[in-house]
């Protein structure tokens, strides 16, 4: 049975959903901030786990200033917020895309509460070696200036063509007009986007990790950063079903792999 909850934090109520029974598990979403994009997966996972998904600060359900402009270290404690206010202890983590940045922000500064992360195609290019990260600083700098110039329609239309693995007759991510991607445009992605974790405080935190590539994502810069990642800290880097948005297309098979990815988490390193 789900139950909606919100927690006062910095500001802003964060309104979240806890469906299921189990260890906690926290999905953190990226793209527009709503977690009903977990929906399926969440159901697939709730015979397992007390999972929780929550809305970003100042989109969907909860709230904030709509014209602020995002903070990763104040991301990290929105979800730190909510691991709090269940009060149910630490939390295994899955952050996806811009969550799955978040979800590392999270890791880094608040380490007592994350159990284990399981870190799906952060876009974390500027880790990348040269010439590859100053492609994509240059991709991500147009898809701003044609927001700035033509609207969000256009922007994300320009963005989704870096995606990877998608049936043509099937959108990719972002290839929608209008609506809540003009707070992500205006005020998140850049700071999404330009965002790189500090590798040592993530070794001293000792929280056990994987990074996680859709077996259909190809080398889509999310997949190149996930790898660079995992050779970085080092952690493992494993592969699961589908593309960027397998938690969605593939709920039931996408939960079953990451259930035993959480399962294989090594243990904790000693402090």
């Amino acid at each position: 049975m789900s139950e909606s909850r919100t927690v006062q934090t910095e500001g802003a109520d964060i309104a979240y959903d806890i469906d299921g029974q189990g260890p906690l598990l926290l999905l953190v979403v990226g793209g527009n901030g709503d977690s009903k994009l977990f929906a399926r997966l969440s159901a697939q996972l709730a015979d397992r786990y007390t999972v929780v998904k929550y809305d970003r600060r100042a989109n969907a359900r909860s709230t904030g200033d709509i014209n602020g402009e995002l903070d990763m270290a104040q991301a990290g404690r929105d979800a730190a917020a909510v691991i709090k206010d269940v009060n149910r202890g630490a939390a295994y983590v899955f952050g996806n895309s811009a969550g799955a940045n978040i979800a590392l922000k999270l890791t880094e500064d608040h380490p007592d509460l994350v159990r284990g992360l399981i870190d799906h195609e952060p876009p974390i290019t500027d880790m990348l070696p040269q010439p590859e990260a100053g492609k994509w600083r240059t991709f991500f700098d147009r898809v701003y200036e044609v927001y700035v110039a033509e609207g969000a329609g256009p922007a994300m239309k320009l963005f989704a063509t870096s995606f990877v693995g998608f049936d043509q007759n099937a959108p990719a991510p972002g290839d929608q007009a209008g609506g809540t991607h003009d707070r992500f445009l205006a005020h998140e992605f850049r700071h999404i986007n330009s965002f790189v974790p500090n590798v040592d405080a993530l070794r001293r935190a000792g929280v056990p990790m994987v990074t996680v590539v859709g077996r259909d994502s190809g080398d889509a810069f999310y997949a190149q950063t996930a790898r660079e990642l995992a050779r970085q800290l080092p952690c493992p880097c494993a592969d699961i079903v589908g593309n960027h948005l397998g938690y969605a297309i593939h709920a039931e098979t996408f939960a079953n792999e990451l259930h035993r990815m959480i399962e294989n988490l090594p243990a904790r390193a000693p402090q």
